[in-house]
């Protein structure tokens, strides 16, 4: 089960046309994935808390916006991206290395 459609993710970044379809199907995939590896709580039948739907959007309209990042790109060092961190964080324990 996604936790956003390609619908609801062309209404945000308010696409009109269905031409960039494939990217966006790929970036929702990296969105979910980066999101889900980054919480270590777990929820029934994947039904997720509405801030990980937020969090999606945000990384997928960085993902089209950034789409080579570089020093001033605000996806940086294999971290998500402070915004999302925060939305994520009371889904997270913290492990100590």
């Amino acid at each position: 089960m996604s936790i956003v459609t390609l619908d609801e993710v062309k209404e945000h970044l308010r696409y009109d046309s269905d031409d960039n379809d494939p990217n966006l199907s790929i970036y929702i995939k990296a969105a979910e994935n980066a999101v889900l590896t980054y919480v270590t709580d777990t929820f029934e039948n994947n039904e997720y808390p509405d801030v990980f739907k937020q969090s999606v959007l945000l990384m997928v309209g960085m993902f089209d916006t950034d789409r080579e990042p570089n020093k001033e790109s605000v996806i940086t060092d294999n971290y998500l991206p402070a915004p999302v961190r925060a939305l994520l964080y009371p889904y997270r324990t913290p492990t100590v290395i």
